[in-house]
């Protein structure tokens, strides 16, 4: 194909982050979100499970954006983003709750979340 004219790279992550956040139905369906708090014992049944009950569409396009994700990393010394940063940036445009509120139960289980990500941004379990 042919290349991109010069843009910004904050452009291209804007358009991605309105891309998928404009879904209808988001990456990561707001069922899937974990119930309770999630330890570094619990992280690795968790992964595996949440894995395991996404659709194939979603599954396809999350996998596909952690493959991403995980090259975006590898430039962490120019982008300055870390794991966990990349984990609150992908929940917040691959997951819509299921309640406008920010309660606490709903944050819990966004960082829940947010764990689960970052442990497939800096593991080779996908």
């Amino acid at each position: 194909g042919t290349e991109f004219d010069a843009c910004s790279v904050y452009s291209m992550a804007d358009a991605l982050w309105s891309f998928l956040n404009s879904l209808a139905d988001p990456v990561i369906p707001p069922s899937l979100f974990p119930n309770m708090e999630i330890d570094a014992q619990s992280i690795q049944p968790w992964s595996r499970r949440f894995l395991e009950q996404l659709p194939p569409v979603n599954y396809n396009v999350f996998v596909y954006m952690i493959s991403f994700f995980r090259e975006v990393l590898l430039h962490s010394e120019a982008n300055r983003l870390t794991p966990a940063k990349l984990a609150v940036v992908c929940c917040n445009c691959m997951v819509k709750s299921e309640s406008e509120d920010n309660d606490e139960r709903e944050m819990q289980r966004k960082h829940s979340l947010q764990l689960i990500i970052s442990h497939f941004l800096t593991t080779a379990m996908i």
